[in-house]
């Protein structure tokens, strides 16, 4: 009689026990895709090549007959009509609306730095920072140079002053693999600087201050996403229920933020790098339940990551991995049929080519000798040859350049030849520095 009771009684633990096997299960496989993603997007080569592979992929799909059309009346497509200036195009979200994450991404990755990284020892940033402002100003010269006589062709006097970091790496592992860490270390810090140039000159070069009233309303969302943000890194049980309103409140107050910029003038992805610049750093630390002993010996207290860290990590496999990638394949969408012949003799072309190849590794390079001339040393382990092919990968611009290019030649016909030059400055860096160290590593290959 007691039979059924006994045989029944297991089947509803063993049900629930197997259905949270299977509750754990997914969350480990889910956690797993994420942190797959996660060391995707972090490794420079492979998102380099991507980003390059949609560059090319959309200037080749814009020139077929058979899917030309069809991608640029995508690229002016506009999907949502709102009140307000927003009935933007498709290409124009991505580089306005779109392109903010990563502008957030960089805010992230600088708080970070200036908080714990190399941007802490201002002996150590002084020579990158100082090599930086060198590879901005000779760009600019021979840009100049170049364009004079042409005030519509000046106007992209920034566009060969950016270096883009993720490429300018993968190059450096791949054409220089001997190059240490402290090499790599120095290019990112130079690219640090470069960026922070490059957000100066877009608000002080690019943007035309229309309605200063609307500044105040992007203060007020920046002061939202700070307190929200805040909010959220507390470890309060009181608090944590909220958690989602918080995160709510936050999101909505960067699209206040972003919206306010927008209206006032100044390009609206500038204030990604705000937004990143005032998430906090600091971990907070959460106690175990009622402050118990963990194994005996103190206090439970679990470290966690810090809200900079949380949200880099959330958005750098979005960033790396579609904002940018989809950015460079419209941004490069440009057809080559207008232009013909006269590219070769292009002033603009030219400039921005030249400007990068050229300027980029010519101002970072005399700024490192005058900088030894005043004491201050190289990075550890760097020769003569790696810092030139270093200084020669910084003429690799991207992300930075083609958003400038946009800014600065919004319907121009100057802007496809700017965004050619982009292109064709980036990949001759690339081949100078691969002519210059691909024999002497066959030669080396054939000894050993």
């Amino acid at each position: 009689m007691d039979s059924k009771p006994s045989n029944a009684q297991p089947s509803n633990p063993q049900r629930g026990q197997g259905g949270s096997d299977r509750d754990r299960h997914k969350r480990l496989h889910l956690s797993n895709f994420f942190t797959a993603l996660s060391s995707l997007a972090e490794n420079d080569r492979i998102t380099g090549l991507f980003m390059m592979a949609c560059a090319l992929a959309g200037l080749i799909l814009t020139n077929l007959p058979e899917t030309g059309p069809g991608l640029n009346a995508l690229a002016a497509w506009i999907p949502l009509d709102l009140p307000g200036g927003l009935n933007l195009s498709l290409k124009d979200w991505i580089q306005d609306g779109l392109l903010t994450i990563f502008f957030l991404t960089m805010g992230l990755d600088l708080r970070q730095e200036a908080a714990t990284g190399t941007l802490r020892d201002h002996k150590q940033v002084l020579l990158p920072m100082l090599a930086a402002l060198g590879g901005v100003a000779v760009p600019i010269l021979i840009y100049c140079l170049f364009n004079l006589g042409s005030p519509a062709g000046l106007r992209g006097w920034a566009v060969p002053t950016a270096t883009d970091v993720a490429f300018s790496l993968a190059a450096l592992q791949l054409l220089l693999p001997k190059a240490g860490p402290a090499l790599q270390a120095f290019l990112m810090t130079l690219a640090i600087f470069d960026d922070l140039i490059g957000v100066l000159l877009i608000a002080l070069g690019y943007s035309s201050l229309g309605q200063p009233g609307w500044l105040l309303v992007c203060l007020v969302g920046l002061v939202v996403w700070t307190l929200l943000v805040r909010a959220t890194s507390r470890s309060f049980r009181l608090w944590r229920p909220l958690m989602p309103l918080f995160l709510l409140g936050a999101l909505a107050g960067g699209l206040l933020a972003w919206y306010g910029l927008f209206k006032a003038g100044i390009h609206p992805v500038l204030v990604g790098v705000a937004m990143g610049l005032l998430t906090p750093v600091a971990r907070s630390n959460e106690a175990g339940p009622s402050g118990t002993e963990t194994a005996g010996i103190e206090p439970s207290h679990i470290q966690t990551s810090s809200p900079a860290e949380q949200l880099d990590r959330l958005l750098t496999p979005l960033s790396a991995l579609v904002v940018l990638p989809v950015f460079a394949f419209f941004s490069l969408s440009i057809p080559l049929d207008q232009l013909g012949p006269g590219l070769l003799t292009d002033r603009v072309f030219w400039g921005t080519t030249l400007g990068l190849a050229l300027g980029k590794p010519l101002g970072i390079m005399t700024m490192v000798i005058l900088a030894s001339h005043l004491g201050l040393r190289p990075p550890a382990g760097a020769t003569t040859r790696n810092m030139i092919g270093l200084c020669q990968l910084c003429g690799i611009g991207f992300t930075m350049s083609f958003l400038i290019a946009n800014l600065a030649f919004a319907g121009s016909p100057h802007l496809e030849t700017a965004l050619l030059g982009v292109l064709a400055g980036s990949i001759l860096s690339v081949l100078i520095v691969a002519v210059g160290t691909i024999p002497g590593r066959l030669r080396s290959a054939r000894h050993a």
